[in-house]
């Protein structure tokens, strides 16, 4: 019995490890990994590889597909079985172009006036009816602390001096980052959409955050210990000053008390909420990516809808799926915002694919000594053409990133009128010189797409509950069986800080 037990598990860990296949894409002359690849399982069905060429794919209703379509612009078209991807490794052959096919079937187009024929086909081009997706998303999130001093001048307040200041610097961390990831069915167009989550992951760092509430408990505490009843403060900071009153004071600086263990009813109410939470802002994110899309009006991007801002460059032709495309620089004139490359269909000028990044900040504003500029401002969007020859979302990115800075005299003077003597009781001068950025990255991958019947976007049911984990370090058998875009070595390597080996 024993040793049917063992042969039958066996036979059972083979039968699911070939519903899976997983590989790198490689180039076949350079032996460079091809990020961002189609990787085609089935009509309406496929995914893309990830910054580092890996893909994996796992096979629903146990059943692998008899051929496998891999893609990449500047490649041939690859047709493979899932038993040819065995080894892991898929190389892709450049593809040579042979530019009497492209003006057999157009003119000589300048590149603006393609970019012209892309805009009066959009309609036409792209599937805008309602649709069921199965996507992934993935939020990630950086901080970068550039710079972080703060020079003690005068301080009158025991314990609060350059050696705390020095604490808190070296305390706080330099990088931090963390990652949600969602897999959810997502009902719509790229109007209007409804997202319901199947499963859902977070990776962070708490570590981040408890060293910032030690160090505000630390300050909170010198603070208390040294204020008289009765005090209020005088902040100033330059010409700009203001007063914090008593109440105000004991309300911002109050020192917290040891927490104490939840009960099942706060525990519930809480995981309830963080789903609730989850799924409102799954929604707004991918809602805040489709109303991105390039045939928009009003857009940050504003390539197509202020097409005059910028100058274009026609930069030869590429292969993607067995269809010649013209490859199209663009960049600013006139004060636009962003430069990038196009890779648009020679025979119904479909964008195949468009890549984009900010040449300068966003917006800026600096006025005494403090700055804000939205300096990130880039992204993707790769397309799929399916065999009605519409154009159908493959996968979307985009990067926003902030920079804040602070470089200002900061002085904090306790008074208090009910104590005999002067007024002013302690004094604290700092001079500040902060800078922080931050970046934050989305990932959307379509999967699967299927019709709607007319009419059934209306009845489609908001969920409010599933599986939704914590964790401290990346736990690779979370998605097990599910298709996600591959994590990079970053997210594979990601540890908190003071990471345990079990979920919180």
């Amino acid at each position: 019995m024993k040793s049917l037990l063992v042969f039958f598990l066996f036979l059972q860990a083979a039968f699911v490890q070939a519903q899976e296949i997983k590989a790198k894409v490689l180039d076949a002359g350079t032996k460079q990994p091809i990020p961002y690849a189609n990787v085609v399982f089935g009509e309406n069905r496929g995914l893309v590889t990830n910054e580092e060429g890996y893909f994996s794919y796992n096979a629903e209703e146990d059943k692998l597909p008899e051929i496998v379509k891999i893609s990449s612009l500047g490649y041939e078209l690859l047709e493979v079985t899932p038993a040819e991807i065995s080894e892991g490794i898929i190389y892709l052959k450049p593809a040579s172009i042979e530019l009497g096919e492209v003006f057999l079937s157009n003119k000589n187009l300048s590149a603006k006036e393609i970019l012209e024929k892309v805009k009066e086909e959009v309609n036409h081009n792209y599937n805008f009816d309602n649709s069921k997706k199965r996507v992934f998303l993935r939020q990630s999130g950086t901080s970068y602390v550039r710079r972080f001093n703060m020079e003690v001048d005068k301080s009158t307040i025991e314990g609060i001096d350059q050696d705390l200041m020095n604490e808190i610097s070296a305390k706080i961390p330099k990088v931090s980052d963390s990652y949600k990831e969602v897999l959810a069915d997502m009902y719509g167009n790229y109007d209007t959409q409804k997202v319901n989550i199947i499963k859902a992951a977070n990776l962070y760092n708490p570590q981040s955050m408890k060293n910032l509430e030690e160090i505000t408990e630390n300050f909170n505490t010198l603070f208390m210990n040294t204020l008289k009843e009765r005090s209020y403060l005088k902040i100033k900071s330059g010409i700009i000053g203001f007063k914090v009153d008593e109440d105000e004071l004991k309300e911002g600086l109050v020192v917290s008390e040891k927490k104490e263990e939840k009960t099942p009813e706060e525990k519930e109410k809480a995981r309830v909420k963080s789903r609730k939470y989850l799924q409102e802002s799954s929604g707004a994110n991918v809602k805040r990516l489709m109303n991105g899309m390039f045939w928009k009006e009003d857009i940050t991007f504003n390539l197509f809808d202020k097409s005059n801002k910028y100058k274009y460059n026609l930069n030869g032709y590429a292969y993607i799926d067995n269809n010649t495309v013209y490859v199209i620089d663009f960049e600013p004139k006139r004060g636009a915002d962003f430069k990038g490359r196009m890779y648009v269909n020679t025979l119904d000028y479909g964008v195949h694919r468009l890549e984009y990044e900010n040449v300068k900040p966003l917006k800026k504003f600096r006025l005494f000594g403090i700055s804000t500029a939205d300096d990130v401002y880039r992204g993707k969007m790769i397309f799929v053409k399916d065999e009605a020859g519409k154009y159908n979302l493959s996968y979307l990115e985009r990067e926003t990133g902030e920079t804040v800075g602070i470089k200002r005299p900061l002085t904090i003077i306790e008074k208090n009128k009910h104590v005999k003597g002067r007024r002013k009781q302690n004094e604290l001068d700092l001079d500040l010189d902060l800078r922080v950025s931050e970046i934050v990255k989305l990932q959307l991958v379509v999967y699967q797409t299927e019709a709607m019947a007319p009419g059934s976007f209306d009845n489609i049911a908001a969920t409010d509950d599933f599986e939704y984990k914590t964790f401290k370090t990346y736990n690779p058998d979370f998605w097990s069986g599910y298709n996600i875009i591959e994590p990079n070595e970053a997210i594979k390597n990601f540890v908190a800080l003071d990471a345990e080996k079990e979920n919180l």
